[in-house]
C-alpha cells in the first residue's frame, strides 16, 4: 500500500511537471516553425526547419513592378518604378534564405525569334473580345502581347480564369439570361404581331430555358478542382459545352434582337474570351521550337562575392571611388541611404537650399521622372541642355496629365524663390537617375545567387527576401517560360544550412526592431530598480524589526494595507505625477516609482525578526551602530531572503509592460516586453517570430534563476521561522 501511494505521488509529480513545462516547450518549438506551420491544424510538435530538403511552391509571372516597400524616406523620395527584366517566380509558400536551389527548367520550350508577318496574320485572324484591348505597342511586340494575355487570363493578380470567380460569374450570367427569358415569355411575347412567329419564338425560348438549366448544371462541376486557375483542358471542355448549345435565334422579330444582345453580353462574351485565349495559347505553344536541356542550380553568394559583384556593376559610375571606399569601410548595409544622404548634403551646400525644401523638390522631380520613364523618354539625353527643355519634352509627349501639371506648377513656384533653380532641378533629376542606377546594381548584387549550373541564356538568379525569384535572361524573352508548368522549386540544405534555418526566426525577430537597445534598457532598468529596492527595503525592514519608535506597528499595518490596492488603480495618479515632473519618456519614470516594495519590506522584516536578539545585544556591547549592524551582520545572515527579494524584483521589472508602454513614446527608452508588440498588428500576429523574441527575452531571467534558485527556495522556506 505504501509503494502504491508513492507511485501515485510520483505520477502526480510527473503529470504536474509536464503540465508546467508543456507551454514553455510549445513556445520553443513554435519559435522554430515556418509561418505556414504556426496555424496548421492539427497542431504539430515538428517543423520543416529541421529538414535537409524542401519543395517550395511558386507561381510564374513577368513584368513585376518594383515597389517602395522597405525603402527609407530619403530613398522613397527618389524612387523610380521599373519592371523586372526576367522571369519572376513568386513564392506561394514559406520563404527561404539559403540552400542549394534547383529550378526545373529542363524540358521547357522557348523561341529565339518570331516571324513578324506570321504574327500579324495571326492577330488579324483573332476575334478580339470586347473587354481586351490591343494597342500599337503590343501589336508590334509579340512577347508583350503574349505577356498581357497570360497575365490577364491565368497568371495575373486577378486573372479572368480564376476558378471560383469565373464559374460563379458564368453561372450568374446564365441565371440572369434565364430570368430574362422568363420575363420575355411572361410579359414580352405578346409584342410579336405575327402569330406563327410568336408561337415559334415562344417554343424556342422554352427549349433554350431547359438547355440553359442543363448548361448551368454542367458548368457547376468545374467549381471544384485541384488548381486555383482553370486548366487548359477544363477551358476546352467548357468551350465545347457552351458551343454544343445553339442558343442564337436566327430569325427576326420584335424581341429577337433583345434576346440575342442579352445572350451575347451574358454568355457568348465568355465564349469569346475562352476562344480568344485558347487560340492565342495554342499559337504561343506552337511557335516555341527550342527546348532547355538542363535545370538551373544556384547557391547563395558570400558577402565578399556580393561586394565584388556590386563593384563590378558600378565601375562606370562617376561616384565609383566614393562608393567603393564606403563599401570597403562599412560593408553593403545602408549603402543606398548613405549615398542618398551624401548627394543631398552636397546639393544643400552647393545651392543653399534647406533639407525640407529639398525633400519637397525631390518628390516633385521624381514624379516627373517617373512619368518620363513610363513614356520611355531618354531622360539623360533631354537633360543635356536644361531642366526646362526636359519639361517641355515631357509635356509634348504626355499632353494633359494632372500629376505632371500639378508637379510642374509646384516646381515653378519653387523656381521663383531659388537662385539658379534650373541647374538645381537638373542636378536633382540626374541624381535621381544616378541613385536609381545604383539601387538596381545594389539589388542585383545583394539578392544575387551564384549559378552552379544553368542554360547558357540565363544571366543571373536573384532571390529577394526568399519571397520571389527573378531569372534574368539574355536574348530570350521570359514570357516563353510562363507556360512550362513550373510550380515547385527544390531546396537542399547542408548541416550548417539546417542550423541556420532552425534559428532563422531568431535572426529575423532581432532585426525587426531595435532589440539591442531594448535589451540594454531592460537590463539597466531592472538592475537599477533591483539594487535601489533592496537597499530601501533592507533599511525599512530593519527599522520595523530592530528599532523602536512611536506608532511602529500602526505604520507597518498601513504599509501592509497598501498591498490590498490593485496596481491598476494607481496607474492614473502615478501617470499624472510623472507627467507633472516632466518625466515622460525618461528613465526616471521607469525607475523611481518602483524602487519601494511593501512585499519586499515585509519579507525581509519577517526574516530579520527570526535572527537571535543576542546578536544585537552583543553588537551593541561592542559599540556597533544600527547602520553597521544592518549591513555587516543582519544582511549577510539574511542572504537567502535578500537574494529572493532581489530576484522577484528583477523578474517583475524585466516583465513590466503596461507602465513602460504608457510612459514611453520612443524606442530609445522602451524595453523588451514592449518590443514584443512588433509582431502583433490589426491583421494578425506572427507567432513564430513572437515566440522567438519571447524566448531570447526570457533567457537571461531563466539563467539568473538557475544560479540563484537555492537562495530563492531557502529564502521563502525560512522566512518567519524562529
Amino acid at each position: 500500500m505504501k509503494e502504491l501511494r508513492k507511485l501515485f505521488i510520483y505520477i502526480l509529480l510527473i503529470f504536474g511537471t509536464v503540465v508546467m513545462i508543456a507551454p514553455f516547450a510549445w513556445m520553443l518549438v513554435t519559435s522554430f516553425k515556418l509561418p505556414s506551420e504556426v496555424n496548421s491544424w492539427p497542431p504539430r510538435w515538428s517543423t520543416k526547419s529541421f529538414s535537409t530538403q524542401r519543395d517550395v511552391k511558386v507561381v510564374p509571372s513577368t513584368g513585376t513592378t518594383s515597389s517602395v516597400k522597405g525603402l527609407s524616406l530619403r530613398e522613397a523620395l527618389t524612387f523610380v518604378a521599373k519592371k523586372t527584366q526576367g522571369l519572376v517566380l513568386v513564392v506561394n509558400d514559406d520563404p527561404f534564405y539559403r540552400g542549394t536551389l534547383t529550378i526545373p527548367f529542363k524540358g521547357s520550350t522557348y523561341t529565339l525569334s518570331l516571324n513578324q508577318e506570321e504574327y500579324k496574320q495571326f492577330l488579324q485572324s483573332l476575334k478580339i473580345p470586347s473587354d481586351f484591348s490591343i494597342d500599337d505597342e503590343i501589336e508590334n511586340n509579340p512577347e508583350g502581347f503574349f505577356e498581357k494575355v497570360l497575365l490577364n487570363y491565368i497568371y495575373g493578380a486577378t486573372p479572368v480564369f480564376k476558378r471560383t470567380d469565373f464559374i460563379e460569374r458564368l453561372s450568374g450570367n446564365v441565371e440572369t439570361l434565364l430570368n430574362g427569358i422568363d420575363t420575355m415569355l411572361t410579359f414580352g411575347i405578346d409584342r410579336i404581331q405575327d402569330e406563327n412567329e410568336k408561337e415559334k419564338f415562344a417554343n424556342f425560348l422554352e427549349k433554350k430555358m431547359k438547355e440553359l438549366q442543363e448548361l448551368s448544371t454542367k458548368i457547376q462541376k468545374y467549381k471544384a478542382g485541384n488548381e486555383v486557375i482553370l486548366t487548359i483542358d477544363e477551358l476546352k471542355e467548357i468551350r465545347n459545352i457552351i458551343s454544343n448549345y445553339n442558343l442564337v435565334y436566327e430569325n427576326s422579330n420584335e424581341l429577337s434582337e433583345n434576346y440575342n444582345n442579352a445572350l451575347q453580353n451574358s454568355l457568348l462574351n465568355y465564349l469569346d474570351n475562352i476562344n480568344f485565349f485558347l487560340s492565342t495559347y495554342d499559337y504561343f505553344v506552337k511557335i516555341q521550337d527550342k527546348k532547355v536541356d538542363e535545370n538551373i542550380v544556384a547557391q547563395p553568394m558570400t558577402e565578399e562575392e556580393r561586394k565584388a559583384l556590386l563593384l563590378e556593376k558600378i565601375k562606370d559610375l562617376e561616384d565609383f571611388e566614393d562608393i567603393k571606399s564606403f563599401v570597403d569601410k562599412h560593408g553593403m548595409n545602408n549603402l543606398i541611404d548613405e549615398f542618398a544622404k551624401s548627394i543631398d548634403l552636397e546639393i544643400e551646400r552647393k545651392y543653399g537650399v534647406n533639407s525640407v525644401d529639398l525633400a519637397n523638390i525631390k518628390s516633385l522631380v521624381n514624379s516627373i521622372v517617373n512619368i518620363a520613364t513610363e513614356r520611355q523618354i531618354n531622360i539623360k539625353e533631354e537633360l543635356k541642355n536644361s531642366f526646362e527643355d526636359f519639361l517641355n519634352k515631357v509635356s509634348s509627349v504626355v499632353g494633359f496629365d494632372l500629376t505632371f501639371s500639378s508637379a510642374k506648377a509646384k516646381l515653378d513656384a519653387f523656381s521663383e524663390e531659388l537662385n539658379n533653380a534650373d541647374n538645381l532641378l537638373k542636378e536633382v533629376a540626374l541624381n535621381i537617375i544616378k541613385l536609381q542606377n545604383l539601387r538596381m546594381a545594389y539589388e542585383g548584387s545583394i539578392n544575387a545567387w551564384k549559378i552552379i549550373r544553368a542554360p547558357e541564356f540565363v544571366e543571373s538568379v536573384l532571390v529577394k527576401d526568399g519571397k520571389s525569384i527573378e531569372i534574368v535572361m539574355k536574348n530570350v524573352s521570359p514570357v516563353y517560360f510562363m507556360d512550362d508548368n513550373i510550380k515547385n522549386i527544390h531546396l537542399k540544405f547542408s548541416f550548417s544550412d539546417v542550423v541556420k534555418n532552425v534559428f532563422q526566426n531568431y535572426v529575423l525577430a532581432w532585426k525587426s526592431a531595435p532589440f539591442g537597445r531594448y535589451y540594454i534598457n531592460t537590463i539597466f532598468i531592472a538592475t537599477v530598480t533591483t539594487i535601489l529596492e533592496v537597499i530601501i527595503s533592507a533599511m525599512a525592514a530593519y527599522a520595523f524589526s530592530w528599532m523602536n519608535f512611536p506608532g511602529k506597528n500602526i505604520l507597518f499595518s498601513i504599509f501592509l494595507a497598501t498591498m490590498m490596492v490593485p496596481g491598476e488603480v494607481l496607474l492614473v495618479p502615478n501617470f499624472i505625477t510623472v507627467t507633472k515632473f516632466g518625466w515622460i519618456d525618461t528613465y526616471y519614470a521607469l525607475i523611481i516609482p518602483w524602487i519601494v516594495s511593501v512585499f519586499s519590506i515585509f519579507l525581509m522584516r519577517q526574516h530579520f525578526l527570526s535572527l537571535p536578539s543576542e546578536l544585537f545585544d552583543a553588537a551593541k556591547i561592542d559599540g556597533c551602530s544600527h547602520w553597521r549592524y544592518l549591513w555587516q551582520i543582519v544582511v549577510p545572515l539574511s542572504k537567502p531572503v535578500v537574494v529572493t527579494s532581489a530576484l522577484l524584483k528583477f523578474v517583475g521589472s524585466w516583465n513590466s509592460f503596461l507602465w513602460v508602454l504608457i510612459v514611453t513614446n520612443s524606442p530609445k527608452y522602451r524595453t523588451l516586453t514592449v518590443g514584443l508588440q512588433t509582431f502583433s498588428s490589426e491583421v494578425g500576429t506572427l507567432y513564430n517570430m513572437l515566440m522567438a523574441a519571447a524566448t531570447f527575452s526570457i533567457l537571461p531571467v531563466v539563467i539568473i534563476f538557475l544560479f540563484t534558485q537555492k537562495y530563492f527556495v531557502r529564502g521563502i522556506a525560512r522566512t518567519g521561522l524562529k
